[in-house]
């Protein structure tokens, strides 16, 4: 379980890194003003849809990835700390598998969060699209 722990949040501290470094450009993407005129959005489309397919998406995906791969394990984890609660004799507490449970809520959180705002850029990116009008 250390070893998993270990290369989780080492993945984590990157995603949550990049996330920091790109959400003031994806928040502002995702902000900017939609001319009435399509001719005048072009560019603004260009440069929000790059935003979006190059940071909002990626980061996206790797931390539903991420999430994806380690949620079973974790949840192994609860639902044997909610059996051992009823337990006339419970087992030894391990604070490493505590732990990996709660990066596992950071990253739930953060992926969410980045759902979130992928999601929002890319309603933001149709509308900007000046072949819809």
């Amino acid at each position: 379980m250390g070893d998993l722990l270990a290369a989780l949040s080492l993945l984590l501290t990157v995603v949550t890194i990049l996330y920091s470094m790109w959400y003031q450009e994806i928040s502002e993407a995702s902000r900017r003003p939609i001319d009435q005129h399509t001719a005048n959005r072009v560019k603004d489309h260009k440069e929000c849809r790059a935003v979006f397919l190059w940071k909002a998406l990626p980061l996206c995906t790797v931390a539903v990835a991420l999430l994806a791969i380690n949620f079973w394990p974790a949840w192994k984890i609860v639902v044997h700390a909610i059996a051992q609660l009823h337990a006339v004799r419970p087992g030894n507490y391990d604070p490493t598998n505590t732990t990996f449970v709660m990066v596992i809520l950071v990253l739930l959180f953060l992926t969410l969060h980045t759902i979130s705002a992928a999601r929002v850029l890319g309603k933001h990116v149709w509308k900007l699209n000046p072949s819809h009008g």
